[in-house]
């Protein structure tokens, strides 16, 4: 679970504008560069805090709320997706490995991002409460090394897919 939620508030930064009250869907878009992220999750009043800085290149810059949530985990998928002031409120709801449902909120701006999520999951058949905060901000440019290192990853996750930028030398 805690895998899950650490995934969410990566890749989960700043939400473009949908057009109906409902959508089925929403699309996720933030500026590339190096983005700070801090997470605290909680499960039945267990916690725990973490942060991490990461390259994000263009080509990880946009993406749809859908594919987060089957990137987190294959089964999952968001639901109930409504439009709100700065970014979305969302059911997110997830069967597999670990099964449950979450009503999260999305706010944000092209620099700054703020995830809450309360819900419950199953551990070995028994429901548990869980929440999750997480917070993203815009810490400035990658450098070329960043770039080419989360550039190789990417392409190794998608092959086939022509990257947004030069191709990073092989050793």
């Amino acid at each position: 679970m805690k895998r899950l939620l650490v995934a969410a508030s990566v890749a989960m930064f700043a939400v473009c504008a949908a057009g109906a009250d409902t959508v089925k869907d929403g699309s996720v878009s933030v500026k590339p560069g190096k983005w700070l992220w801090k997470q605290e999750t909680s499960i039945i009043g267990f916690g725990s805090k973490e942060q991490n800085l990461e390259c994000l290149i263009p080509e990880e810059a946009n993406i749809t709320l859908s594919k987060l949530a089957n990137d987190l985990q294959k089964g999952c998928a968001v639901d109930n997706v409504r439009e709100i002031s700065g970014g979305y409120l969302f059911k997110l709801k997830c069967s597999g490995k670990y099964t449950g449902d979450a009503d999260a909120t999305l706010i944000h701006t092209d620099t700054m991002m703020k995830i809450n999520a309360k819900g419950s999951v199953s551990l070995a058949f028994i429901p548990a409460g869980f929440s999750m905060k997480s917070d993203a901000t815009y810490q400035g440019d990658c450098s070329q090394a960043e770039i080419d290192k989360a550039r190789t990853r990417w392409m190794k996750k998608n092959p086939g897919k022509p990257p947004m930028g030069p191709v990073p030398a092989t050793p």
